[in-house]
């Protein structure tokens, strides 16, 4: 029997406006502060890539974007084999205050056919991402 792995669902909220969470995780200049190196946001159909250096890439294709609210794209790193393609998807929401809350679902682990290491591993380094981008929010807010 497979073992049908949830997606990974983390959130932060943040007293930035959602406009500003939006920049942070869509503008290139600003996701390398907290995440890594990534390509322009494009249409849907465009290529994405993340290079987090020392040959460890991921490589994807944009699948869904509404600007300021939500973008998703595929997952799989260049040089792993069996290639494990999954999605990323982030979405926006503002907050009654002001601030804005930044979602982001990682899925598709068990269609990939990855094993529960690399989802907790996945897992545990978006948690670090999210909690660089949440202080980083923060301090311009």
């Amino acid at each position: 029997m497979i073992e049908t792995l949830p997606p990974i669902i983390l959130e932060i909220e943040t007293p930035a406006s959602a406009d500003e969470a939006w920049a942070a995780i869509t503008d290139p200049e600003r996701v390398a502060e907290w995440l890594t190196d990534v390509s322009a946001l494009g249409d849907v159909g465009d290529r994405y890539r993340l290079d987090f250096g020392d040959g460890s890439v991921v490589e994807g294709v944009i699948r869904e974007i509404e600007p300021g609210r939500r973008f998703a794209h595929t997952w799989a790193w260049v040089d792993a084999l069996p290639r494990q393609e999954t999605i990323v998807s982030w979405t926006v929401e503002p907050l009654p205050d002001g601030g804005g809350r930044v979602i982001l679902i990682h899925d598709g682990w068990s269609d990939a056919g990855a094993d529960s290491a690399a989802r907790d591993d996945h897992e545990a380094y978006w948690s670090g991402y999210l909690d660089d981008l949440a202080e980083i929010l923060s301090e311009r807010a």
